[in-house]
């Protein structure tokens, strides 16, 4: 295995009283108008048989709002997707608990499209619905969290979030590309694999656990099912704990399969520093041949380990 390292810094009808004497009066008089009208009916001309017929009205087309005039020109009508939004990106965000970002992402007219979000070094692929809808929580590595969401027709749009609590949680990240499914061990506070201090995917944590100080949590982001992948998880612990201090043992990690043996691998790694800055560094390596499916890949050192005090 060869292995190098690059450093990049949404009306009321009221009824009164009638006596029967208003009602044979008003009767009496119905009758005589009607008489009268019968009357002048008889003494009418007859209307020829050539007299123009009065035109039939049609019912009036489908209207569409006028569109104002710019420099002389008409501004187009606005394209709509087949549920009747309209088209275009937009991308909010929300900050959330655990020093994250919620991020909406929407494009009516680019359902099940492949998306790349970018922030701070991270890249990641995700992939639109039926209404061209994307929503992914994505741990931020700045304040404010700068995100950049590109669509495959070109058009892109970014946001912002103000992260109150980033300064609370260390947080490191393993990002890749391509189905290569590596994997973020977190052995906590002398935890060995499989306790309860052993924190990845199969055994993630969660953000409640990190924010009562209990430990940490592993987030995995982004969307494999597309072309060319880019995937992460990302480890986030509290820097101040309940119970516990000493070291947090990290190791990337991968089991050896079919799909990667022998290819060809590009990652990076993400850690937040201190001063707030993010260090990131590229990571090249070839996965072993397929003669060793099966095994585990087990890359030591090139994570430091995190010193946490306690309370």
């Amino acid at each position: 295995m060869t292995l190098s390292l690059k450093a990049i810094t949404i009306a009321t009808l009221g009824i009164g009283g009638i006596s029967l004497g208003a009602l044979a009066t008003q009767a009496d008089g119905v009758a005589a108008e009607r008489a009268a009208t019968i009357a002048l009916a008889a003494s009418a001309p007859a209307m020829p048989m050539d007299a123009p017929r009065a035109p039939t009205l049609t019912q009036p087309a489908p209207m569409q709002l006028a569109q104002s005039n710019v420099a002389g020109g008409a501004i187009p009508q606005q394209e709509l997707s087949p549920f009747g939004l309209p088209c275009g990106l937009s991308v909010t965000t929300t900050a959330i608990e655990g020093a994250r970002v919620a991020l909406d992402i929407m494009d009516p007219c680019q359902p099940f499209s492949r998306v790349v979000i970018e922030h701070s070094g991270l890249n990641l692929t995700g992939r639109t619905d039926v209404m061209g809808l994307l929503t992914m929580d994505v741990p931020a590595f700045e304040t404010p969290a700068f995100f950049t969401v590109r669509m495959p027709d070109g058009a892109s749009d970014s946001a912002l979030a103000i992260i109150s609590d980033l300064e609370d949680f260390y947080r490191v990240g393993l990002q890749w590309n391509e189905n290569r499914a590596l994997e973020l061990h977190a052995l906590e506070f002398g935890a060995t694999y499989g306790e309860e201090g052993h924190i990845w995917h199969g055994n993630s944590g969660t953000v409640e656990r990190a924010v009562s100080g209990a430990g940490g949590f592993v987030s995995m982001v982004g969307n494999a099912d597309v072309d060319s992948p880019m995937m992460a998880q990302i480890y986030s612990l509290p820097r101040d704990t309940l119970n516990d201090a000493g070291n947090v043992r990290l190791s990337i990690e991968a089991p050896v399969t079919e799909d990667n043996c022998g290819q060809d691998t590009m990652a990076r790694t993400l850690e937040l520093e201190e001063d707030g800055s993010v260090a990131v560094i590229e990571l090249t390596f070839t996965f072993p041949g397929c003669d060793a499916v099966g095994e585990y890949l087990v890359l030591q050192n090139l994570l430091q380990d995190l010193r946490v005090a306690s309370n």
